[in-house]
């Protein structure tokens, strides 16, 4: 009886969320680039993230258009993986110091997987990604945030338009470590190129942020090529359905605020009793069409949850020690 205590007592000192070690990538899996159209005439390409997404050609791991369909009779919410959806919206806030402008992009996935060779924490249906960009007063872009839209895999990449001075103390010069995978710190790069995110196989973690293409130097298989449309973020709560408009989150009971048909048994299981969260986990909605008083907390202490939220982000990016 000792191991499998060991094992259960070793899966719940992990971080926030957990990948497995038994992956399932292959070499002869085909990655792709999932390139946007602009939103506006007004926005640069260069402000606009490209994607690129290892093992492709797994439908999971495709980013794709939300929609609502029928299931016994009833709406029920998925990530359709034909076609691929980059939803963006704007908002502005203040600091004692600056105004800024965020651009906040989202993306969505068909599910994180769960088997014995992709033993992932974090498995469920319908997960997301944001990816937000912070521009100052100048429009210079100085910051992006990058956080799955369960609260997850927080990662910060000041750029060189932002005083060290605003930074986090003790922030590392070269490199930073984010749930395992090693990340740049800062952001040396040219004001009128894009970034690429890569998306890793299965979990959808960024692993890597660039301005070079990957994998296009790869002759033997270059990546796959997927256009992505970009709609308003409003629309994720009016999916047709039918001879109506319904919503991407649950508008009632006690998920409200949650993507509907997105809940995490592994995580509910070995991390809720002690967050002291029965949702946690769960993606959930957010911007300015989301009404819900449900924090986006980022941070698994329960007293952090306000201080942390997302959805406050002048405090959220205090409380990460930014002093923007």
């Amino acid at each position: 009886m000792k191991q499998p205590f060991l094992l259960w007592l070793l899966i719940l000192t992990l971080p926030f969320c957990f990948s497995s070690c038994c992956s399932t990538y292959q070499l002869t899996d085909q990655a792709g680039t999932f390139s946007p159209t602009a939103p506006t005439p007004q926005l640069a390409s260069s402000l606009l993230p490209y994607f690129y997404v290892r093992a492709a050609t797994k439908e999971y791991n495709k980013i794709g258009t939300p929609e609502i369909v029928a299931e016994k009779g009833q709406p029920t919410a998925r990530v359709n993986s034909e076609t691929a959806t980059l939803y963006f919206e704007t908002s502005r806030f203040e600091t004692p110091e600056n105004k800024y402008t965020n651009l906040v992009y989202r993306i969505h996935f068909q599910k994180v997987p769960f088997g014995l060779c992709s033993l992932n924490l974090t498995a469920g249906n319908n997960p997301g990604l944001l990816i937000i960009y912070t521009l100052d007063q100048e429009s210079d872009l100085v910051l992006i945030t990058t956080v799955h839209t369960c609260g997850c895999y927080l990662a910060f990449f000041p750029t060189s338009k932002l005083s060290e001075k605003t930074y986090p103390a003790n922030w590392p010069p070269k490199n930073q470590s984010v749930f395992g995978y090693t990340l740049p710190s800062k952001l040396e790069g040219l004001p009128y190129k894009p970034y690429y995110f890569t998306i890793e196989d299965g979990t959808h973690r960024i692993s890597a942020i660039s301005q070079n293409p990957p994998g296009s130097l790869d002759t033997l298989a270059p990546p796959l090529y997927f256009q992505m449309d970009t709609q308003p973020m409003e629309h994720l709560h009016k999916l047709p359905y039918q001879n109506e408009l319904v919503s991407f989150f649950e508008e009632a009971g006690s998920r409200k605020g949650y993507v509907k048909n997105n809940r995490k048994i592994l995580e509910r299981l070995l991390i809720s009793w002690w967050a002291l969260d029965w949702h946690v986990g769960e993606d959930k909605a957010y911007g300015n069409s989301d009404t819900t008083q449900l924090p986006f907390y980022t941070s698994l202490k329960f007293w952090q949850r306000k201080n942390s939220d997302l959805k406050d982000f002048p405090g959220f990016l205090h409380y990460w020690g930014w002093k923007l």
